[in-house]
């Protein structure tokens, strides 16, 4: 049904239209009928076999050159250190620059540190540390890359598959990831790691080919361009004043934490306490990679009957189940059986978290919410695996595995706080162009503050409830730009009220207007219900005469 809603926005009366649709979620293999997503899919399948392949190999060299719990969980730590010290960054960019530039030049930096670490280890020069400031080096590039690839799937499939490909995204990573243990495993067995590192670096150029064809549509936007501060901060503002964003940080970081204890142990587990060789060790990895594809298989059937935050909850009990079991496990085969059932958990976990972010963050700052996302993602994997490492230290590695999956599972607890129903209740799509402002001057974009004012006229009976929607509006304007937000009430004449808010800069001020959601308008909506004179809210804009020195 589609209908028309007159809006008093902060700046003009505007009409928005929005159309009222339920949503559906296809079936997994549907977004492969989009040519540029199953290309990009099947590259980056590839590229991941690859990733897969060189992560066991480094694994397991350093389980020769160095094996102890910390060297080994320390891999965990140079691999997911980078992510937290650059999504943020690295989303700011991919929101103000072209997304598929920063993938092509991620490759081209990851292809050239998988050869060093290739041409080290074949020569014999390998040291522990080495091995652990190159992977460190590789997963910069990686994480530049993160935040651009991962914002990119909503561009690539209509909304109705983006759960489904985020499934099959996910789907096609673990299985590279269960398919490159076992290959990797095998090769290094019979070959060494140095051949699976230039194996790697081959299966790296078939992505770098496949995104350098993909042809993306440019974004014409009128509005000036952020400077990369500025987009960092602008997320991380509008994170803080997202009630479901937060709620999806806050039980991502509980999840990855408790299950880094698998990626961070399981080497050495695997080596010294199951005895397992490496291709056996890989074998382990492929179980959990098909784990992965089964959950992903029956995603799409799950999802029509539960919520988000079931599908979160029953994925932490299963991957808690998975590796307490695996603590447990003394043979080959009881080990495959609980990365079996790790992989169906993670797989549920990680979609609902992941499809959460891109339900809660507007276009405008999609790369930064998934920066952010990834931030919390990676950075709890580089903390927790060197914690669990000292807590196996002390203990013994089943034991911290077990603690870990105690944890986990009493973390499912934090659903009665965090909820991630409310992100399936949001609708983030932009409600459209909006009108030119007029003004008698036209400012430097870099001139600010600016202070909007805006008048409403309420039923003073009323009062209560116009307070309570204000509340709503006063977080949106927050999270699209304001750094400080009044209402007031004039004294001389009972309800009159006056909203004002400042917004750093004109050019912030004119992006504003553009970052505004359906929800957003809804709110606005609430807030003019209220207004009860015949003329719109009447609104007032003022800017700082201060001038900056450059200007």
């Amino acid at each position: 049904m589609t209908g028309l809603v007159t809006v008093f926005s902060q700046p003009d009366m505007t009409t928005i239209e929005t159309t009222t649709e339920t949503k559906s979620i296809g079936s997994l293999w549907s977004p492969l009928q989009t040519p540029v997503f199953r290309s990009l899919w099947v590259a980056s399948t590839i590229a991941s076999l690859g990733l897969w392949m060189q992560d066991i190999a480094g694994a397991w060299l350093m389980t020769s050159l160095s094996p102890t719990p910390v060297m080994v969980s320390l891999m965990q730590t140079a691999t997911y250190l980078p992510f937290f010290l650059l999504s943020l960054p690295a989303g700011a960019l991919a929101d103000i620059l072209d997304r598929r530039l920063i993938v092509l030049f991620s490759q081209i930096w990851m292809f050239f540190a998988v050869l060093g670490l290739a041409a080290l280890t074949l020569c014999g020069a390998m040291t522990a540390w080495m091995l652990i400031l190159l992977i460190f080096i590789l997963n910069l590039g990686g994480a530049m890359q993160a935040p651009a690839w991962n914002s990119m799937t909503p561009e690539l499939v209509p909304e109705s598959q983006l759960e489904p490909a985020i499934a099959i995204q996910s789907a096609g990573f673990n299985c590279a990831r269960g398919l490159g243990a076992a290959f990797g495993g095998l090769i290094t067995r019979q070959f060494g790691p140095g051949l699976v590192f230039l194996i790697d670096a081959a299966m790296m150029t078939v992505l770098g080919t496949a995104v350098f064809r993909w042809k993306r549509e440019k974004t014409v936007n009128e509005t000036p361009t952020e400077r990369v501060l500025g987009a960092m901060k602008a997320g991380i503002r509008y994170v803080q004043h997202s009630r479901p964003l937060r709620a999806v940080l806050v039980r991502t970081a509980l999840f990855v934490f408790c299950a880094s204890a698998v990626w961070g142990l399981l080497p050495l587990l695997a080596r010294t306490v199951i005895h397992l060789d490496s291709s056996q060790y890989g074998l382990t990895l492929t179980a959990f990679g098909g784990g992965t594809l089964f959950g992903a298989a029956i995603l799409p059937r799950i999802r029509r009957v539960v919520s988000l935050d079931v599908l979160l909850n029953l994925g932490c009990a299963l991957f808690a189940a998975g590796m307490f079991a695996l603590a447990m496990s003394s043979n080959f085969a009881l080990a495959c059986v609980s990365m079996f059932w790790t992989g169906i958990g993670w797989m549920f976990s990680c979609n609902a978290t992941y499809s959460a972010i891109l339900m809660a963050s507007p276009l405008w700052v999609r790369a930064r919410g998934v920066a952010i996302y990834l931030l919390v993602f990676q950075g709890c994997i580089a903390v927790g695996s060197p914690t669990w490492g000292a807590v196996a230290d002390r203990l013994s590695m089943p034991y911290a595995l077990m603690i870990a999956a105690g944890i986990l599972g009493l973390g499912c607890l934090a659903n009665l706080r965090y909820r991630l129903i409310i992100v399936e209740q949001l609708d983030m799509r932009n409600s459209g162009p909006w009108p030119k402002v007029e003004t008698s001057v036209t400012p430097h974009p870099d001139q600010g503050p600016v202070l909007v004012t805006i008048e409403y006229k309420i039923d003073p009976a009323k009062s209560a409830d116009f307070a309570q929607s204000m509340g709503v509006l006063e977080k949106q304007r927050r999270r699209n730009g304001a750094f400080q937000w009044h209402l007031f009430i004039n004294l001389s004449a009972p309800g009159t009220y006056t909203e004002s808010f400042f917004v750093e800069t004109w050019s912030e001020y004119l992006r504003q207007r553009d970052r505004a959601t359906v929800d957003d308008i809804a709110a606005e909506n609430m807030v003019c219900h209220y207004h009860i004179d015949s003329e719109i809210p009447k609104i007032t804009r003022f800017i700082s005469e201060r001038r900056r020195s450059n200007q």
